[in-house]
């Protein structure tokens, strides 16, 4: 199904421009209360619960562990959850730089609670790559999941990220969903294939490094054809890892994206196409790596309607 408009925010995506990703994601607790935004999830009923927005809750124990929690006055255990992860490059970009679209599914589904997570960016002197990463979001869904009862929220939820954070949404629903917490998840002009060797090395520079110095900070190893190389860039491209069993996918991307090609999410949908995932694709035509205010509204809008839909 494809949907023809396009989403940009140059605060968002400034030095961003030639990534291909975008791409992000304890107690004591403290709450601030303000007017009611409306409540209560997909599930029957309210409550009597004021808003609470508890900001840098930490998750773990490095600075970059740490997340936005936003729950909806009138919530309770029926409420849905929304996992944010935001991009770049995985190896820069911050939550607060998600919300602007924070704020757009905010105002489209005032009933739903909303996680805008951090994570610990890609290093080889820390030792940081794709597993350490991939815990970090593995850490947020089971921190949520376990202070369901404190935050009166159900554990069932979505994932939504852009770019690189799009990248781990699709890949944590895909291959790391153990315990089936995510229902759907939505791809906002994600990488699909961390293997695509021609297109990646026809790029020499992103943020003064090349495109295969950013992959290899990202999984720790070299880039090239070799088995091993080619197996471990397999298992941390999302195309290689859906199945008929994933659960339902939404795709956003623009048709003249420079960062991420537009044929890996077309790649995506045809092999959603041939499993039967149920999914949704849309590609906004003259927009790139970061959609203009009118797609970045008509994306959350396509976003909300499908987790309604898949959430229940």
């Amino acid at each position: 199904m494809t949907g023809m408009k396009s989403i940009f925010n140059p605060a968002v995506h400034t030095g961003y421009v030639l990534v291909f990703l975008c791409i992000v994601f304890v107690l004591p607790f403290s709450a601030c209360n303000k007017e009611p935004v409306g409540g209560g999830g997909n599930g029957g009923g309210t409550s009597n619960l004021p808003e609470r927005i508890i900001l840098d809750t930490s998750y773990g124990t490095d600075v970059k562990q740490k997340m936005d929690i936003y729950l909806p006055a009138g919530r309770n255990n029926t409420t849905r959850l929304i996992v944010m992860i935001h991009g770049g490059g995985w190896l820069g970009g911050d939550k607060n730089e998600f919300n602007y679209f924070k704020n757009l599914l905010r105002a489209k589904w005032p009933g739903a609670a909303i996680a805008n997570v951090n994570y610990r960016l890609s290093s080889n002197t820390a030792n940081i790559h794709h597993t350490e990463i991939m815990n970090d979001i593995s850490s947020t869904v089971n921190f949520m999941i376990n202070n369901k009862t404190n935050f009166a929220i159900s554990d069932t939820l979505a994932m939504v990220g852009e770019s690189a954070g799009a990248h781990l949404a699709l890949l944590y629903t895909y291959a790391h969903n153990a315990n089936n917490y995510v229902k759907a998840v939505s791809d906002i002009y994600g990488p699909a294939q961390i293997n695509d060797w021609s297109w990646y090395n026809s790029f020499n520079i992103f943020v003064g490094q090349s495109v295969s110095e950013v992959l290899i900070r990202y999984t720790g190893a070299p880039l090239n054809s070799t088995a091993p190389s080619q197996a471990l860039y397999n298992s941390v491209s999302p195309y290689y890892q859906v199945n008929a069993q994933s659960r339902p996918t939404i795709i956003f991307h623009g048709t003249i994206d420079v960062v991420v090609p537009l044929y890996q999410s077309q790649w995506l949908n045809g092999k959603l196409n041939t499993l039967g995932v149920p999914h949704e694709y849309y590609e906004y035509p003259l927009d790139g790596h970061g959609f203009n205010s009118t797609n970045q509204n008509d994306c959350a809008t396509k976003t909300v309607a499908f987790f309604q839909q898949h959430l229940k």
